[in-house]
């Protein structure tokens, strides 16, 4: 019976003497080393194995036999075999004793451990494969388990979402979404057939909300049990930027059309009207007859003159371009705009040094800086600060993200910016939109600033409102640069690499609104710097305290508390002189006071801002080494 229990063993099984050398052999040995039984009896068991494994073996029972050393028999341990044609395998093997005659023998039970050797491997490599599709891929990918509770996600749910993985397992998948949709069914609650696409607001560690777009579905083994819900959320914030901008584009070619339209057709009522007049003039006798026509056609005149506008909205206007350097032209109005605006309001003209060329109409031009003055003059009935800026800048595909029709390329930008009443997001929204005003009846035709939309794109450019109720107003027009040697050779890549190696290089961003500081980090974080961040001046300064490693403060100038961006400049200055300090704001106010101190007092970046913009302050920053005067005392 112990013979025939030996011959149908499942595992291979040796049985060796004193001195290694084999007594017995089953079939199943036979079978996975590949020897006859004969070709194995009476010798050294060692044949069966490769080295080092071979010798060890023999020192292991010379060392027993040698001590009495128990620890060979009895425990198990992953070895290599090797087969009668030379090739090896991973195997488990055992070693058990036993005694006849007064004469001791081992039993060896060996297990070959390939298939289970390649299964792992197998699955490491899966693994690998699954990690690397996994965190790839640039939408984030979320596997939470039946509760909704999340078990895992990728890299890309850090980088979109602000999380760190630590952050996120554990918690409900909900508390990724807004505010006003975490009340929503969930996919994961619904039933597998509900499973799919759809549409959700999501809120980033941030606070910031964004757009995007989830496909979720069950992931589930052969068996068909179920093992989570897999969701995948794309960010579509670029997307949803672009849709609403070409709608936009969409409305303002409607308005465009129907307006060139009427314009043509109010022309040609025109022409009847005053070509009649002049016929007329001709059969009057007496000076009131005279002067009721002289009347009608100064009527007629203006009506022409209202014809004239609506058409250089249309763009359908002859345009007389010639090349324009804008700081000459806006030099040439300095005197005229202060007779305008009036002796309550200040203003400032800062102007870039070697301007880039634009090619324009030059009565255009001044049209558009008188309009956009005489809306800043109303918009500040108290007094306040009016600028005119001019800058040669660089627009890439990214900073177009939220525009149609605009080519990226080299532009010179006139900004006037007001610090008055401002405008809300819904009247920003329809500004440029011809007829319509925020200004009570006969105040004014709505026309101003839709004429300077349809000059700039004619011009071949864009036209761009900044605005904030209570801190005022920025109108940006687009021209496009004609110089022959316009070059970006002084300006950032479009693809906005800094030209100097940010490795290594931290930034304390201090912004108050949690979106655009949010939106600012990753930016900077993309370029390759490090980030730090603080939601006021004090928090700022407690940053810098702190002993953390910072290379440049990227600060907000308005700010809640008691500190503007200037004041932390200023503490930075007296305290940390070797840290350079960028200040960015978008009104006119701020850039004006930040021109008041000594030129040395740290650079202005203006809102909103390019990528390139950005990287070019940065750069400027990290370069130059602020120095302040001493405190008064």
């Amino acid at each position: 019976m112990a013979e025939a229990a030996l011959d149908s063993a499942v595992n291979a099984i040796a049985i060796i003497d004193e001195e290694g050398l084999v007594q017995r052999i089953n079939p199943a040995a036979e079978r996975l080393f590949g020897y006859d039984r004969d070709e194995m009896l009476g010798r050294n068991i060692g044949m069966l194995m490769p080295e080092p494994y071979r010798s060890a073996h023999d020192a292991y029972v010379r060392n027993y036999l040698r001590t009495g050393n128990k620890r060979i028999i009895g425990i198990g341990r992953e070895v290599f075999g090797q087969r009668k044609d030379g090739s090896t395998f991973p195997m488990h093997l055992s070693v058990g004793e036993f005694a006849i005659g007064g004469s001791r023998f081992f039993i060896g039970n060996i297990h070959d451990l390939t298939a289970r050797r390649t299964a792992e491997t197998e699955s490491v490599r899966q693994r690998t494969l699954f990690h690397a599709l996994f965190n790839s891929c640039p939408d984030a990918m979320i596997i939470s388990d039946g509760a909704g509770a999340i078990t895992l996600c990728n890299t890309a749910t850090s980088q979109i979402f602000g999380y760190t993985p630590g952050d996120l397992v554990g918690q409900p998948l909900r508390i990724l979404r807004a505010a006003e949709q975490m009340q929503q069914p969930a996919a994961y609650e619904r039933d597998t057939d509900d499973l799919g696409q759809e549409n959700v607001s999501f809120r980033r560690a941030s606070g910031a909300i964004f757009p995007g777009e989830t496909i979720t579905t069950a992931i589930t083994d052969p068996s068909g049990a179920d093992l989570g819900v897999l969701t995948i959320v794309r960010d579509i914030s670029r997307e949803v930027a672009q849709e609403q901008a070409w709608r936009k584009l969409q409305r303002m070619e409607a308005l465009g059309q129907l307006t060139g339209g009427i314009a043509h057709d109010f022309n040609n009522l025109l022409t009847i009207i005053t070509g009649n007049h002049e016929l007329l003039e001709f059969e009057l006798d007496t000076e009131m007859q005279r002067d009721l026509l002289r009347r009608a056609n100064d009527a007629a005149s203006m009506g022409a003159r209202l014809t004239e506008r609506l058409l250089t909205f249309a763009r359908r206007r002859s345009f007389d371009a010639v090349p324009v350097n804008l700081n000459e032209q806006v030099l040439s109005m300095m005197d005229l705009l202060r007779r305008t605006i009036g002796e309550t309001i200040s203003l400032v003209a800062s102007l870039a040094p070697n301007l880039w060329v634009v090619r324009s109409d030059l009565s255009e031009i001044e049209s558009a800086v008188l309009n956009l003055a005489i809306n800043a003059r109303d918009a500040m009935p108290q007094g306040g600060k009016l600028l005119l800026e001019t800058r040669n800048v660089e627009l890439s595909d990214r900073d177009l993200a939220g525009e149609v029709g605009v080519k990226p390329g080299q532009y010179v930008r006139l900004s006037v910016s007001d610090t008055g009443t401002g405008m809300p997001p819904d009247v920003v929204a329809r500004a440029f939109e011809p007829f319509f005003t925020t200004k009570q009846a006969g105040k004014g035709t709505g026309l101003g600033l839709a004429v300077i939309y349809g000059f700039a794109k004619q011009s071949g450019g864009h036209a761009t409102i900044y605005s904030e109720v209570g801190r005022g107003t920025t109108v940006n027009v687009y021209l496009p640069c004609v110089t022959q040697d316009c070059s970006a050779g002084a300006f950032p890549t479009e693809s906005g690499t800094p030209s100097r190696e940010p490795r290594g290089k931290t930034i304390l961003v201090v912004e108050d609104q949690t979106p655009v500081r949010d939106v600012t980090m990753r930016r900077l974080m993309q370029l390759g710097y490090r980030v730090l961040e603080a939601e006021n001046a004090r928090a700022a300064i407690e940053v810098l305290q702190s002993g953390a490693h910072v290379d440049l403060v990227f600060s907000d100038v308005v700010m809640p508390g008691e500190m503007t961006g200037f004041d932390l400049r200023e503490w930075v200055a007296a305290n940390r002189p070797d840290l350079p300090v960028v200040l960015t704001s978008g009104f006119a106010e701020d850039v004006v006071n930040a021109r008041e101190p000594t030129e040395d007092s740290g650079h202005l970046l203006r809102k909103p801002y390019s990528r390139a913009d950005l990287v070019e302050a940065i750069e400027r920053g990290l370069q130059a080494r602020i120095s302040h005067a001493p405190p008064r005392q």
